[in-house]
């Protein structure tokens, strides 16, 4: 008979072990923040050893980091996603991509912190190493071709598809300041209006009509400022 490939009562897999704990430090993080993760409860819910985690990551604390890049590819993944399905206007497209950086902003304000406040995960540097930098420079990127399509959009009048590179026929070289402006500004305006973070507490939980006004207004008057600066390129 075949020997059993599943621990604890969850029937987890030894060979999903890995992937599991990831999903489960990334759920209790996107709450809670880092200080609130305890690995042996979680280590305890799920009825995997602890042991697994130095076996996996090396430690709590790489664990915690490889969490917060997995999650960050995961809203880059959504966010792209959610952006290249729209197809009735490029505004309608810009819009839903704000939309869900905002949501997901809400959702996952320990995240939200870990990635903007890299302090909090990592003070003294030793964390986030080359072998991550270089994981979440190719996220950014991802990112970044994403949010660009929407810039381009907004320029050419209609929605766009992919990722932009600089090699593509729709690209133009003043496009590079303005996603990196419109970037900034949504992410400094998800992370203070839905975020959990150093000075600020979130408005989402305590007035979220507010918030989805300030959103859109907020939206709006990006989308108003790029049409300028557009007038200004032609």
């Amino acid at each position: 008979m075949a020997r059993s490939t599943t621990t604890g009562r969850e029937g987890i897999r030894y060979g999903d072990a890995r992937q599991t704990l990831l999903d489960a430090v990334g759920a209790q993080l996107a709450i809670r923040g880092p200080r609130a993760v305890v690995l042996a409860d979680i280590c305890e819910e799920l009825d995997l050893s602890p042991a697994l985690v130095n076996y996996h990551f090396g430690g709590r604390d790489r664990l915690l980091a490889e969490a917060v890049v997995h999650e960050h590819a995961k809203l880059v993944e959504g966010m792209n996603a959610v952006t290249f399905a729209v197809t009735s206007s490029a505004e309608d497209q810009f819009r839903a991509r704000f939309r869900y950086r905002f949501d997901w902003t809400t959702a996952h304000p320990g995240i939200d912190s870990m990635l903007n406040y890299t302090h909090v995960l990592d003070p003294v540097g030793e964390i986030l190493n080359q072998e991550f930098e270089a994981r979440v420079s190719e996220i950014t990127i991802a990112d970044m071709g994403g949010l660009s399509a929407t810039v381009a959009a907004l320029y050419h009048g209609h929605p766009i598809n992919h990722e932009l590179t600089a090699d593509d026929p729709l690209y133009r070289p003043e496009f590079a300041d303005l996603t990196a402006f419109v970037a900034l500004s949504a992410l400094g305006a998800a992370t203070f209006l839905t975020g959990n973070h150093p000075g600020s507490k979130s408005l989402s939980a305590q007035y979220p009509a507010l918030l989805a006004s300030l959103r859109d207004d907020f939206t709006t008057r990006v989308i108003a400022h790029l049409h300028f600066e557009f007038a200004q390129l032609d």
